[in-house]
């Protein structure tokens, strides 16, 4: 077996080439007899550790990265020392070590085999993602975040440190501190996204002055994207125990810096149409955990018309889809905003199966730009519920993020129905009767019974001016009063079901109905309930408490406002 083992791994041939290359994409490993596999790894690490072997450390380490698919036997086999071997053979040394081996060739092919292969076995063993926070294997990839700068570095390199950096934080937290502290994570990974917008900033720059263009969107490489999507990855560990509600003076900074670079992002396109909504949903991420004066930074000052060619306010740019297009209100300049509220509108048209992980970070996002900023807030309102004119359909019925977001309401998935009713709410500036006028009463009943808002009146988280910012159209003004509350839609004159009864007919309904409903109650069917004092629902025992209740409310309820003026 020994004999065979060592054969094996003598520099590569084109057939040993073919035989390694039938297991790339084979995750399920053969059987072994006896102790097979450990003297496999035995021989590996053998050759892996003597210089004389260089030539077959590239087979070695690709045979290390199939085999660490198996995570069955993985700590019984690799130990301390073979993830030193790894992290050494990754490039992964110590600024004094690195300095030392400046003239050295370094062989690429190798140096991404250690780093998959190392990536594999930190996912696999929870042995090895501790012996990685010990070695030189964090302080190697910091040392190594410095020389991103290096054009001769490729991308996949950089790419792979990111992901083994990214998968030591998801999976060992305590490290987190460190890398914002001791090595100052932060500013380098802030720096990367930097220098890869500058590059394609430069590139395009260069490109429009030859075609006579100007104010283009960034497009940015797949590789490029790939890279940037790990290191925002990356900035979400290590932002995410920051305080969002009170950062202190130096994390603000972190933040203010990152909505900065985050705005650029969202603005921007890869050159593949998929690609692009992996940058934005990642984006996005980061964005939910910035503090609230952080948003501000997604606004800017709307550049004057003589700095734009003489284009009018409200949308700036041409028809080129390469041309970006700038969207006004306020004075600012709204265009991420708007990129953050057509991305909300590619979502909700097909939430498909994942709806859950990519409805909620939109959502939440939308809640927390809107409580924390007006102009953002106004913005969106105008345009997901701008004045009413037609209602002769349901809130719920349509193809508007209006209708998309009241239909949700009702949604089995608790948060996205908690989420959407939120949002709603906070764009009605949490005033109950605005909140029932663009939803309806059935679809808005559910999130004001959590939020003890039965009884009317307004939120209590919100901070909002007390202007008006809508007047009723003259149509809706005309159909009004025949707007039926609880469906939130026109409703015709019908004729009444009790017309032309006598009394005793009347009083005779009104009993079998009564009857029937004691009947569902002593069976369990439905439990009457009463609005408490503090807007919530609350369960009755009878329906003579139930009557007693409707006859005696309770004098401390909220007085419902029934106008849109705050």
């Amino acid at each position: 077996m020994d004999d065979f083992l060592e054969e094996v791994f003598m520099p590569v041939t084109p057939d040993k080439h073919f035989q390694l290359m039938a297991f790339e994409r084979q995750f399920t490993l053969p059987e072994m007899p006896n102790d097979g596999w450990g003297r496999m790894w035995s021989v590996i690490f053998h050759r892996l550790v003597n210089p004389a072997a260089s030539g077959t450390h590239f087979t070695c380490l690709n045979t290390v990265r199939i085999l660490s698919r198996n995570k069955a036997g993985v700590d019984s086999v690799v130990d301390r020392d073979c993830v030193s071997t790894l992290v050494k053979l990754a490039g992964l040394v110590t600024e004094e070590e690195a300095l030392s081996r400046l003239n050295e060739q370094i062989n690429y092919d190798v140096v991404l085999e250690a780093q998959k292969s190392l990536f594999n076995l930190i996912y696999s063993s929870q042995a090895i993602q501790r012996f990685c926070c010990g070695n030189s294997c964090v302080p190697g990839l910091m040392c190594r975040m410095k020389l991103f700068r290096d054009p001769e570095l490729p991308y996949l390199v950089k790419y792979f440190d990111m992901r083994i950096l990214f998968l030591i934080t998801a999976l060992c937290p305590d490290i987190r501190p460190q890398l914002r502290t001791e090595h100052h994570c932060l500013t380098y990974l802030i720096e990367i996204l930097d220098l890869e917008i500058k590059t394609v900033q430069e590139l395009q720059e260069s490109s429009c002055l030859s075609n006579n263009q100007q104010n283009t969107n960034l497009v940015f490489s797949v590789e490029q994207n790939d890279l940037m999507n790990e290191v925002l990855k990356l900035l979400y560990n290590l932002v995410f125990n920051l305080g969002k509600n009170g950062p202190d003076e130096e994390e603000e900074s972190y933040c203010l810096r990152l909505v900065t670079i985050l705005r650029i992002l969202i603005m921007s396109s890869v050159k593949e149409e998929e690609k692009t909504k992996e940058l934005h949903s990642h984006t996005i991420n980061l964005l939910l955990l910035m503090s609230p004066q952080a948003y501000e930074e997604l606004l800017m000052p709307m550049p004057s018309a003589s700095e734009v060619g003489g284009a009018t306010a409200g949308a700036v740019g041409g028809e080129d889809p390469d041309v970006a297009q700038s969207y006004e209100y306020d004075g600012k300049d709204m265009t991420a905003v708007t990129t953050i509220f057509n991305y909300l509108n590619e979502q909700l048209r097909a939430p498909g199966k994942l709806a859950k992980e990519t409805l909620n970070p939109i959502l939440i996002l939308m809640c927390e730009m809107c409580r924390a900023n007006r102009s953002i807030r106004k913005f969106l309102r105008q345009k997901i519920l701008p004045p009413l004119r037609d209602v002769t359909n349901k809130p719920e019925e349509g193809d508007t993020i209006r209708n998309k977001l009241c239909s949700l309401m009702t949604s089995p998935l608790i948060e996205i129905k908690h989420l959407s009713a939120n949002f709603l709410f906070i764009l009605c500036k949490e005033n109950v009767s605005r909140f029932i006028k663009y939803t309806g009463y059935g679809n808005a009943a559910g999130y004001l019974a959590t939020q003890g808002l039965m009884l009317g009146g307004k939120g209590k988280s919100g901070d909002y001016s007390s202007d008006s910012e809508e007047s009723d159209t003259e149509e809706y003004n005309q159909m009004k009063d025949k707007i039926n509350p609880v469906t939130g839609q026109f409703q015709p004159p019908r004729p009444s079901p009790m017309e032309g009864m006598s009394e005793e007919q009347k009083e005779h309904e009104v009993m079998k109905l009564v009857s029937a409903f004691e009947k569902l109650t002593e069976q369990k069917v439905i439990k009457p309930c009463l609005i408490s004092a503090d807007g919530k629902v609350q369960p009755v025992d009878s329906i003579l408490e139930f009557q007693e209740g409707l006859n005696c409310p309770p004098s401390n309820r909220a007085n419902h406002n029934d106008s849109d003026s705050d």
